[in-house]
């Protein structure tokens, strides 16, 4: 399987995640998939195979399923050799985040955390955490997550390498980058690997 993009430790995958994914394998998933919202064409439906597709690729992970889609996710999903059961949720508050609805949820982005027997995913730092958004660049994306949010949610999860297989414009990957993490990304949409790509490959310059 021939990466779209493979530069320092990050690898692009253009393809379906449900066939890309049996060939991939990463120490954690983070993921933010369609929420059946009808924001682009590509949002017609959530995919619960979803939670599949991350247990065939890493023992431990996290999705961010939308508010609306949280009675639709697994208890447990059966991975390579073993039940990976629900932990725990985490949430990323938006303290200026647009409002949508009563209970203000385009204000809340809830990420679940999954794991097998023996694989902590608690930390000391809490479960809800404050973000102020809009300060970075915006991505030619109709959904991007915020990149300090993304950040924060990966920091939870353990190991060196990380995969999102709904990978959009590239914000998990580049956090993973931040961290000095490795990534791996997967796309259906080719315009997206080529925003991600782009985006990725743009280096700092350090200034002496």
């Amino acid at each position: 399987m021939k990466p779209y993009y493979d530069h320092k430790g990050v690898t692009i995958y253009h393809g379906d995640c449900r066939a890309v994914s049996l060939e991939v394998k990463a120490d954690s998933v983070l993921t933010d998939p369609p929420y059946g919202v009808n924001k682009a064409e590509w949002d017609a439906q959530f995919p619960e195979w979803c939670f599949d597709v991350c247990a065939n690729m890493a023992p431990v992970f996290g999705i961010m399923p939308g508010v609306w889609n949280l009675p639709s996710c697994r208890e447990k999903v059966a991975g390579n050799g073993a039940w990976i059961r629900y932990q725990w949720t985490l949430i990323a508050h938006l303290v200026n985040g647009m409002t949508n609805g009563r209970i203000g949820f385009g204000n809340y982005i809830p990420c679940l955390l999954y794991a097998t027997d023996g694989v902590s995913v608690w930390k000391q730092d809490g479960d809800i955490k404050d973000f102020v958004v809009g300060m970075e660049p915006k991505q030619e994306h109709p959904s991007p997550k915020p990149l300090n949010v993304i950040k924060w949610f990966l920091s939870r999860l353990p190991g060196e390498s990380v995969c999102d297989p709904f990978m959009g414009s590239g914000s998990t990957l580049e956090a993973a980058k931040a961290l000095g993490r490795q990534a791996i990304g997967i796309e259906i949409e080719e315009k997206y690997c080529e925003i991600a790509a782009k985006r990725l490959s743009q280096e700092v310059l350090e200034f002496t």
